[in-house]
């Protein structure tokens, strides 16, 4: 039993890590956007890149650690799949965006937001992914259930709307581009999302995610 919930953990573990790394795809498709600009976090990244000079990968460790500091002080579901998104979107990202700086830089808007969009499809995809495995949200949905808690009054979507256009206007300040493919991204990530569910036959809503103690005591216990 024990080695047979040992490899069902294995491969939770290698589906969760696959669903990243391809989530770092999507994100270097919105740093190739260029001045289209792309979704809120990402802006903030590269407005973390511009500023202190720092990869994309650095400012997205540097920013989803900060994040989940907050989501465990506001005593947010972590999992081991929390934290992977931490360091494994990171190293991905880079890694895609060198791989990917190969090929011409965006001519012109509609190039630049035919990455936007394909970058959010590509996110979507990874996203649905990584949550299959049920080992834990990323940082930034679980700050979304937290902050949902505050204000239980508000549709959860707006409470995700309200972050990351706080997210959005803090990349601006710091120097991240803002064009028509981040309005469109904002007005349509969760039509997208929505979209790929439904092609993929997925519902998020019927997942129940493991924090890093119930992974631990399942794996200790031998229970599937």
């Amino acid at each position: 039993m024990q080695n047979t919930l040992c490899k069902g953990y294995f491969k939770r573990f290698i589906v969760c890590i696959i669903g990243l790394a391809f989530y770092g795809l999507g994100n270097a498709f919105g740093v190739m956007a260029g001045a289209a600009g792309t979704n809120a976090w990402n802006t903030l990244c590269i407005g973390f890149t511009d500023k202190f000079g720092i990869t994309f990968g650095t400012a997205s460790f540097i920013i989803s650690l900060a994040v989940i500091i907050i989501d465990i002080i506001g005593k947010g579901k972590i999992g081991f799949g929390t934290i992977l998104n931490i360091v494994v979107i990171s190293i991905f990202s880079d890694l895609w965006i060198r791989l990917l700086g190969v090929l011409p830089a965006p001519s012109g808007v509609v190039t630049g937001v035919l990455c936007t969009i394909a970058g959010q499809i590509v996110i979507s995809i990874s996203t649905i992914i990584y949550m299959i495995p049920e080992l834990g949200c990323g940082p930034r949905d679980t700050l979304m259930v937290i902050t949902g808690r505050k204000f239980p009054d508000k549709p959860i979507g707006a409470v995700k709307f309200g972050i990351e256009i706080f997210v959005l206007i803090v990349g601006i300040l710091m120097g991240a581009p803002f064009g028509i493919g981040t309005v469109l991204v904002m007005a349509l990530q969760a039509s997208i999302f929505q979209f790929c569910c439904r092609i993929f036959r997925f519902e998020p809503r019927d997942l129940v995610h493991e924090d890093v103690l119930d992974t631990i005591r399942h794996i200790g216990a031998g229970r599937p």
